[in-house]
């Protein structure tokens, strides 16, 4: 697990200035990790928060005066990567590696390579890229970042999702092949960490996160600049023994030996550098692991289902001692009752919209707690019995007096969860169930 650099030989100054831009450009993308995987001990976060107030104010100054937005842009966290601050930002770092690269170059011309700094920058960047494909990798290993559809995803009609759901769906779906794809960004990650692997790990990490790009930009999934940012970082570490990958795979000659060699001489100073090495991956590892097997349990596939799990169709509909008819642009009567998680539900109408609530289900007094997700204050009382196949709610929800009677929908009949694997077909299964 030792850095790399290259025996002392002048650079050409095409090479010299394609480093200095990307150590800026890079080392910007990067800052302040390592610092921020240890964000739980005292004081760090409070510099991560100023060091982040900054670029808010330096990516507003862009805005404002070079991009003439007359928005305030805020640095929040959506679940998004491409807002506008995100996209500005960006154009910020751009703008200040080009300056700098200028500067840089012109002040530093009679310079003839950067071996050492680059051995030390690509041991900061590899390690980088091993945190980010461990994260990544370990919540698809763990089954959690993409996870089989649930109750109300079944019943979402495929032309109303968006391009987004649809991929985090289809990817759901197959266990195999997400575990398949969270492995190969592991191994990525595994391979950057040993000087010897670390160009096959820049070829990994290029091929997995160009697939990852391809994805977000095909499906519309707002991580398209860190995706091509992870991967373009990928390339830049395969890249630096691009002789002889040109002469291996484009010129057909035997490739030289590798001239890398380690940045630090000493026994001890590689030793403290392994250590070193050792214990930031192992608290990657060990807090992806620990945290990925408690969200397992608390949301994915080893979650507590609710005792009354089910698809549930309504056969009456009572409301307020009314009952309602079936009326398909009806935004009051029920349609159907999805339970999947045991605190909360969903209710779709007759006009296909769903009402989502939070529940609470006492088993023993057989009552129902119901409470709007938007009103988690007033909390309403609901009677329910299950009698074979037919599911009986009597009680008051939101002012409205109701009582439902529901027929359990058998989840055999769906396809999707029960085709199972095959080896043999004689014939495509290429179907529509229903």
């Amino acid at each position: 697990m030792e850095s790399s650099t290259t025996t002392a030989t002048s650079w050409h100054t095409l090479r010299k200035i394609t480093f200095r831009f990307f150590f800026v450009l890079f080392g910007l993308f990067i800052f302040p990790f390592p610092v921020n995987v240890f964000d739980f001990v005292p004081g760090i976060s409070f510099l991560i928060d100023s060091y982040d107030a900054f670029w808010v104010w330096l990516t507003n100054l862009t805005g404002t005066y070079l991009l003439g937005l007359d928005q305030t842009l805020e640095l929040t966290f959506t679940g998004s990567g491409d807002k506008l601050f995100d996209w500005v930002m960006y154009l910020t770092i751009l703008i200040i590696s080009i300056i700098s690269t200028i500067i840089w170059s012109i002040a530093d011309r009679k310079r003839k390579s950067y071996h050492m700094l680059n051995g030390w920058f690509m041991l900061l960047l590899s390690y980088y890229l091993v945190f980010f494909m461990m994260v990544y990798g370990l919540i698809k290993v763990f089954y959690l970042q993409f996870m089989p559809p649930n109750l109300e995803q079944l019943y979402q009609t495929l032309g109303q999702i968006s391009p987004m759901r649809l991929l985090w769906t289809f990817m759901g779906f197959s266990g195999s092949y997400t575990i398949f794809s969270g492995v190969c960004e592991t191994v990525a990650g595994v391979f950057l960490m040993f000087r010897r692997t670390r160009t096959l790990g820049g070829l990994l990490v290029f091929g997995v996160m160009l697939n990852v790009f391809m994805l977000n930009m095909s499906y519309d999934v707002p991580v398209k600049l860190f995706s091509f940012q992870l991967m373009i970082m990928g390339l830049y570490i395969l890249m630096q023994d691009y002789n002889r990958i040109i002469d291996f795979f484009i010129l057909n000659k035997t490739a030289a030996p590798s001239s890398q060699t380690t940045v630090v001489q000493t026994k001890r100073g590689r030793l403290i550098l392994v250590i070193t090495q050792l214990i930031l991956v192992g608290v990657i590892v060990l807090m992806q692991v620990q945290g990925n097997m408690n969200r397992m349990k608390q949301y994915g596939i080893y979650r507590e289902k609710s005792p009354l799990y089910g698809v549930y169709d309504v056969q009456t509909f009572v409301i307020n001692n009314d009952t309602i008819s079936t009326n398909y642009t009806d935004s009051i009567g029920w349609k159907r009752l999805l339970i999947d998680y045991p605190n909360f539900l969903s209710v779709v109408k007759m006009n296909d919209k769903v009402k989502r609530y939070n529940t609470e289900l006492d088993t023993l007094k057989k009552q129902y707690t119901f409470s709007s997700r938007q009103d988690t204050v007033n909390k309403y009382l609901v009677n329910y019995k299950r009698v074979d196949d037919e599911l009986f709610l009597d009680g008051v929800i939101e002012g409205d007096t109701l009582y439902v009677v529901l027929q359990s929908y058998d989840l055999e009949n769906f396809g999707l969860l029960n085709r199972g694997f095959n080896w043999v077909n004689e014939v495509p299964y290429n179907r529509y169930n229903n």
